[in-house]
């Protein structure tokens, strides 16, 4: 099959061959019989262009729209994915600030329980005194937890956007 350069070359050829005899008024029924034929083949072959450019073009919207699907599908498992790993930053920082807290909570009752109920008993004639003492320990470790999971999470999060970086790089 020839080219589409090789095909229009010929037929711009014979309509500049038609012009010419139509100019010097030289045209023949045979001429036009001819030239007839020749814009039914063009026609025809136009066709057949369109419809396989339709198909091709069709195939093509077709694959865009899957490759938009999976785009999308791909960022929202990597929302997904993001979601899972600071989930999991989360556990990691809140599991290692619990266990700081846990020992520190146990070495300061045990401080107060030892060293501290002895003097408050003596020196303090208000009822349970050492009780509002732990309890009062127990809201300051609260709230010690909270920024140290906070420091922790922010130290994790450094983490992740110097990897980030370096692999960007």
């Amino acid at each position: 099959m020839e080219g589409p350069k090789e095909l229009y070359h010929e037929e711009i050829k014979k309509l500049k061959d038609f012009r010419v005899r139509l100019d010097t008024h030289a045209i023949y029924k045979k001429d036009l019989e001819d030239f007839s034929d020749d814009y039914e083949d063009l026609v025809a072959q136009a066709k057949v262009i369109t419809r396989v450019s339709d198909r091709l073009q069709k195939k093509l919207d077709n694959a865009n729209i899957q490759i938009r699907e999976q785009n999308d599908e791909i960022k929202d498992k990597n929302l997904e994915l993001e979601k899972t790993i600071k989930d999991l930053a989360e556990a990691k920082v809140g599991r290692k600030a619990s266990t700081i807290m846990f020992t520190l909570a146990i070495i300061l009752f045990l401080s107060e329980e030892f060293f501290l109920e002895d003097i408050i008993e003596s020196n303090v004639s208000i009822p349970y005194v050492d009780l509002m003492a732990k309890g009062l320990i127990a809201i300051i470790l609260k709230f010690f937890e909270s920024g140290l999971e906070s420091f922790f999470l922010n130290q994790e999060k450094r983490k992740i956007i110097k990897q980030e970086k370096s692999s960007n790089s």
